[in-house]
């Protein structure tokens, strides 16, 4: 028999805003920079200015903007007619166990090879094509039943933030080193054409490729930091998502859908410290451990 459990706010919510800490003061740079870039033609206030960029963080949540702007953002496309067909009744099953009969979700797809789901802002949730193709119905339900767990936890609420404070920086990022692949280029021009001058004109571009490249790795180092982070404290609420599927009665499911994963995944054992420390998913045999201990201590 399934059991019932509607959305509660679960720890992982509160924990999945540290990342938006660590990428916190390199947003501050970049949208400062870009706040200097607008005033030359509009004049804006910077505090009003800071403040709209923040809440515009708001995009991440909303149905109509998630399928405008956030599925491109996340590079996944909307479910093709007969992916629509297997993933409709699955989430129409995990949504009636959870008493939330009525939520609507933004599914789509992730055009990937690997067994992979995601779920992200208030409403999107992301299944592979392989894993819509590959999986049983049974094993589909579970895996949806998963990424619905964690917007039951309110666990994309963090992650979304996240990414919208990310953008600002990958664009510096990016466009520091478009600007040092200039710059290089710029130096080779420069010592082919004035050799009385080479020394000169070496240093300079020498300086100024330097200094770009300290400038993007500037924001690539951010990035960097916030993804381990995000990745650390992703590993809990992985948990607390399966906790929850097993609590909706799907537990069997997911762990049959872990299980092809763990069949497929041979760096799920033998990993070393460090990757356990910076991957967000467990390994994919821990997880099924753990959901077949919890289906036991149900059954006693």
């Amino acid at each position: 028999m399934r059991r019932r459990h509607g959305q509660r706010f679960d720890p992982s919510a509160v924990t999945a805003l540290i990342p938006v800490f660590a990428i916190l003061p390199a947003w501050f740079v970049a949208t400062s920079l870009t706040f200097l870039t607008v005033d030359v033609f509009f004049n804006p206030r910077y505090p009003i200015f800071m403040t709209i960029a923040a809440l515009g963080c708001v995009v991440m949540f909303l149905p109509f903007t998630q399928r405008l702007f956030v599925m491109r953002l996340l590079g996944v496309r909307p479910p093709l007619p007969s992916e629509s067909q297997r993933l409709a009744p699955a989430v129409r099953i995990v949504a009636a166990a959870a008493r939330t009969p009525n939520r609507r979700f933004v599914l789509a797809i992730d055009a990937s090879d690997d067994l992979n789901a995601f779920a992200c802002g208030g409403h999107i949730l992301v299944v592979s094509s392989f894993a819509v193709q590959e999986l049983s119905d049974d094993e589909l339900t579970g895996v949806v039943a998963h990424e619905f767990s964690h917007h039951l936890g309110a666990h994309t609420i963090g992650l979304s933030i996240a990414q919208w404070f990310s953008l600002p920086v990958i664009v510096y990022a990016r466009l520091g080193f478009f600007l040092k692949s200039l710059a290089e280029k710029q130096r080779a021009v420069g010592k082919a054409r004035l050799q009385h001058d080479a020394n000169l004109v070496a240093y300079f571009l020498n300086a100024l490729s330097a200094a770009l490249t300290g400038f993007a790795w500037v924001f690539q180092t951010s990035l960097f930091t916030a993804q381990r982070v995000n990745n650390f404290v992703g590993r809990d609420a992985e948990f607390q998502a399966d906790r929850r599927v097993v609590n909706l009665g799907f537990g069997r499911e997911l762990s049959r859908a872990l299980g092809r994963i763990a069949s497929r995944d041979e760096t799920s054992v033998n990993r070393t410290w460090q990757e356990r420390l910076f991957s967000s998913h467990p390994p994919a045999r821990t997880r099924i451990a753990r959901i077949e201990a919890m289906l036991r201590s149900r059954r006693r």
